[in-house]
């Protein structure tokens, strides 16, 4: 039994769904329920276009809870409520992109899975892919990994992802039981994504990883209170991995960085640094000092950046906060999650 969980394959995507549509245009599920499933609750597979899950409940799933799979585009879910998947294959994804584009993934709420809450994109590495242009927006994603699974984010990325926008989620408690719990996850060749005014707080490994892509914006976005470390990159490439800037990183254990920093080739600039259990910042095993040396985080400063109730979940900042002065912009994510009907 134990194997059999574990198997269909990465995120259990070879499992069947409970409903699935192939070659549907036009096709809405509204105010549904999807509930005590074997496998996934929804598909929309190839040849599927236009169509969509709207405030659907998502429950107790067997795998995970939406596909929007090979062949798809311009799907959509959006209102959802997806929560307590993996009870049989644990590896089940909230929602699962493959080969798919267009697609809008908007207000929704992915809690208490083993693996990731969303994950976009099925090429390993730099080959063509059909994940571009996909919208991951105002959505609470929590309690993901439950210290079960390893190598699993809050949304894990792959492949070329050209026009892909991550934008105002919140995303917190993730956990792994080994490697790999982060909030943010750009995996094997994730490039052109745009990464921007998202809130990480309370993981395992590091509120945002890159194993390794290209040219990936991750900007205005606050990260805090990881375990091990804030922000990893495992593998240097000949091009720029990912620009990192106008951030705000907070955190009181753990390291700064972690992962293969002895060539950098990324771009930092103009981000807000504490650590305010009164250690040093580690840059790659240089202080702050050598590190802009090398041309990395000018414009940076380490300050406490003043916010209301970080402990508790409240980041929004007090006046006076230094995190102005960097140019970083206030954003509000009062509508994060289902909006009301």
């Amino acid at each position: 039994e134990a194997a059999e969980r574990a198997a269909y394959g990465k995120s259990a995507n070879a499992l069947s769904e409970a409903v699935q549509a192939l070659y549907a245009t036009g096709c809405v599920f509204e105010s549904c329920a999807f509930t005590h499933t074997g496998t996934y609750g929804v598909e929309f597979g190839d040849g599927c276009m236009d169509c969509a899950l709207r405030r659907c409940t998502l429950s107790d799933l067997g795998a995970g809870g939406a596909k929007l799979w090979h062949g798809s585009r311009r799907g959509e879910v959006s209102d959802c409520v997806i929560a307590d998947g993996g009870q049989r294959f644990l590896c089940g994804v909230g929602i699962l992109i493959g080969q798919s584009s267009a697609n809008n993934i908007l207000h929704n709420h992915i809690h208490h899975l083993y693996y990731s809450g969303i994950s976009v994109g099925w090429t390993w590495g730099y080959g063509p892919s059909n994940a571009f242009g996909n919208v991951i927006e105002y959505n609470h994603i929590h309690d993901i990994g439950q210290g079960l699974l390893s190598d699993m984010g809050g949304i894990y990325c792959l492949g070329v992802s050209t026009g892909t926008r991550i934008r105002f989620n919140r995303f917190h408690d993730i956990q792994s039981r080994g490697y790999g719990g982060w909030a943010i996850y750009t995996d094997e060749g994730s490039t052109d994504i745009l990464i921007e005014k998202n809130l990480a707080y309370r993981t395992k490994s590091a509120s945002f990883h890159q194993h390794y892509g290209r040219n990936n914006l991750v900007q205005n976005n606050i990260l805090a209170f990881s375990a091990e470390a804030q922000v990893a990159r495992t593998r240097v490439e000949a091009h720029t991995s990912f620009v990192f800037r106008r951030n705000l990183v907070f955190f009181d254990k753990g390291r700064l960085l972690s992962g293969n920093w002895s060539e950098v080739r990324c771009g930092f600039e103009g981000n807000l640094y504490w650590d305010r259990s009164g250690h040093a910042l580690d840059f790659g095993g240089r202080t702050l000092e050598q590190w802009q040396r090398l041309g990395y985080d000018r414009g940076s400063v380490v300050a406490d950046p003043l916010f209301v109730d970080p402990d508790h979940g409240d980041f929004r900042l007090r006046p006076g906060s230094p995190a102005r002065a960097i140019g970083f912009e206030e954003f509000s994510l009062a509508e994060v999650g289902p909006r009301p009907a």
